[in-house]
C-alpha cells in the first residue's frame, strides 16, 4: 500500500473515532499484539499445508483429505455447477494442526491466548456443543469488543474472570467435540464480533432447547478471517480490526426500519456511515459480508416496514450458497429465508 494512501486510510480513522458517539479516541486505541495460539508457525511459512488440519472430504465418488478445508471461509461441500465446482459450506474459524505428538499419537501443544483480555466463558462439558470443551476470551482493543475462541480442548488451564495476556496457557490442543477423532486433533480458532448482548431473549423466541453458553454462544458471534488478520499484523503491527475489515467485500444489503438506533451500533460504533443524514431517518441499510459479517450500517430514506434486501452481488448460483442460506434468489435478485429474517432480527436488536 502507498505510503501516502496508508496515512490517508489512519486520519480517517481517527476522524471516525472522534465524532462517532462511544468510540474511543485514537489516542486510546491500543495495538493487537496478536500472538499464535499454538507453537505451529506454518501460517508464516511456504506450506500452509503445515499449518491446516484437513478435512474428510467424498465428492463425486473421490475421497480426499484437502488441507485447505481447515480455512477460514467457504471451503467445504463443494457442489458441481455450471459455473464450475463451488463450496456451499463456511468455517468461521482455521484449525490448525498439532506440532508435537507423543508416542501415541496424541498431541502435546500447548493452546496459549492469542492477545491481552479476559477468559468470559469456559465451555468444560465435551457433549455441550459441536466445539467441544471450549474457551471463549474477551479483547477490548478500543473499538468495540472482540472474542477468540479456541475449541476442540483436551484440557482446559483457566478460569471464567482470569485476566491474560498474550501466550498466556489456557489449555491443551485436543479432539473432543462432534465428529473428531486423534488423527484430525486440532484447534478450531475464531475471532468474533459480537451480535447481540440481548441474545437470551432473541434464542427463547427461537429455540426451544436450553443455551448452555449465554451470550458467548456460537450462534451469537461472527467471526472474522482470522488467517488473514495474522498475515496483515505481521506486514503491519499497527493494522486495526476496523482498518482490516474495511478490505472485505459487500456481497448483501438490508434495510430495516428506524425503531431505535441499531443495537449493533452500540456494540460497534464505527461501522456507523454518514451520520449527519441520520435525524428523522425512516430506516437504516446494513452492509454484509457474505458470511453475515457487519460492515456498515448507514441511514436510509427508505420507508419498509419488515426488513428486506435493498441490494446482491450478481451471482449466476442461488445466494443461499453464498449466504449460509440466509438469501433466496440468484443473479441480482434476493430475498431473505427464515434463517435469514431471524438473523436480521438479531443483528438489529428488535425483538
Amino acid at each position: 500500500m502507498p505510503h501516502r494512501f496508508r496515512l490517508l486510510r489512519i486520519a480517517l480513522f481517527a476522524i471516525i473515532a472522534w465524532h462517532i458517539p462511544g468510540m474511543n479516541s485514537q489516542a486510546q486505541i491500543q495495538r493487537l499484539g496478536l500472538n499464535l495460539p499454538t507453537p505451529n508457525r506454518a501460517i508464516f511459512g511456504p506450506d500452509y499445508s503445515q499449518f491446516y488440519m484437513y478435512t474428510n472430504r467424498s465428492f463425486e465418488g473421490r475421497k480426499s483429505k484437502p488441507w485447505q478445508g481447515g480455512k477460514y471461509g467457504y471451503v467445504r461441500t463443494p457442489k458441481r455447477t455450471a459455473a464450475g465446482v463451488l463450496f456451499t459450506q463456511f468455517h468461521e474459524g482455521i484449525d490448525i494442526r498439532p506440532s508435537a505428538l507423543d508416542r501415541n499419537n496424541k498431541p502435546l501443544d500447548p493452546v496459549r491466548s492469542i492477545a491481552s483480555g479476559k477468559v468470559t466463558h469456559v465451555s468444560n462439558i465435551t457433549g455441550a456443543s459441536n466445539y467441544g470443551r471450549y474457551i471463549v476470551i474477551e479483547h477490548d482493543w478500543g473499538y468495540g469488543k472482540f472474542y477468540s475462541l479456541y475449541a476442540h480442548l483436551a484440557a482446559v488451564t483457566c478460569r471464567t474472570g482470569q485476566p491474560v495476556s498474550p501466550g498466556t496457557v489456557i489449555g491443551k490442543l485436543g479432539y473432543s467435540g462432534t465428529g473428531l477423532d486423534r488423527t484430525r486433533a486440532h484447534l478450531h480458532l475464531e475471532l468474533n464480533m459480537m451480535i447481540s448482548p440481548r441474545f437470551q431473549k432473541w434464542y427463547s423466541q427461537h429455540f426451544t432447547s436450553p443455551n448452555r453458553h449465554g451470550p458467548y454462544n456460537g450462534i451469537n458471534l461472527v467471526g472474522l478471517d482470522i488467517a488473514g488478520l495474522y498475515l496483515a499484523h505481521q506486514r503491519n503491527p499497527s493494522i486495526t480490526i476496523p482498518q482490516f475489515m474495511s478490505g472485505m467485500r459487500v456481497y448483501w444489503k438490508v434495510l430495516i426500519a428506524n425503531k431505535s438506533t441499531p443495537a449493533l451500533l452500540k456494540l460497534y460504533p464505527w461501522l456507523a456511515r454518514n451520520m449527519a443524514e441520520a435525524k428523522g431517518n425512516p430506516s437504516w441499510e446494513i452492509s454484509l459480508s457474505s458470511s453475515g459479517v457487519p460492515l456498515a450500517v448507514t441511514p436510509s430514506k427508505k420507508s419498509v416496514t419488515a426488513a428486506s434486501v435493498s441490494w446482491v452481488a450478481y451471482s449466476p448460483t442461488p445466494h443461499a450458497w453464498n449466504t449460509r442460506s440466509r438469501l433466496n434468489g440468484s443473479k441480482s435478485s434476493a430475498t431473505l429465508s427464515a434463517s435469514g429474517r431471524r438473523y436480521i432480527q438479531q443483528l438489529s436488536g428488535d425483538f
